[in-house]
């Protein structure tokens, strides 16, 4: 479901794909006010609390396999894009849960 919400100066939602899928509830794409569009941002809500992660991609070995966590099993991930510090990360969680909030009220904080 594509969507174009503002409710904060400067940040846009321009896409909400819905996938509730345990602590995950969604995907978003954002516009920032710079212009940056960042995509595949995974929302997830757990214990009460909600935050977002920015987009990740799998870690490969040298033969170029997947790399997992020999304790889960799960896949490991490094970040493409970080902040500087919490304080700054937990602003953009809100920004992006607030403006999904506005266009799908539920989605996130059921």
């Amino acid at each position: 479901m594509s969507t174009t919400t503002q409710t904060r100066p400067g940040l846009v939602l321009i896409s909400c794909k819905l996938r509730v899928q345990n602590s995950l509830r969604c995907f978003a794409g954002v516009r920032l006010p710079n212009g940056l569009a960042i995509h595949d941002i995974a929302v997830h809500t757990s214990n009460g609390k909600s935050w977002v992660n920015l987009p990740s991609k799998p870690m490969v070995d040298r033969d170029g396999q997947v790399m997992r966590d020999p304790t889960t099993g799960k896949p490991k991930y490094t970040p493409i894009l970080e902040w500087p510090d919490r304080a700054t990360a937990d602003r953009f969680s809100v920004a992006v849960i607030d403006a999904i909030e506005a266009q799908h009220p539920g989605a996130v904080r059921s």
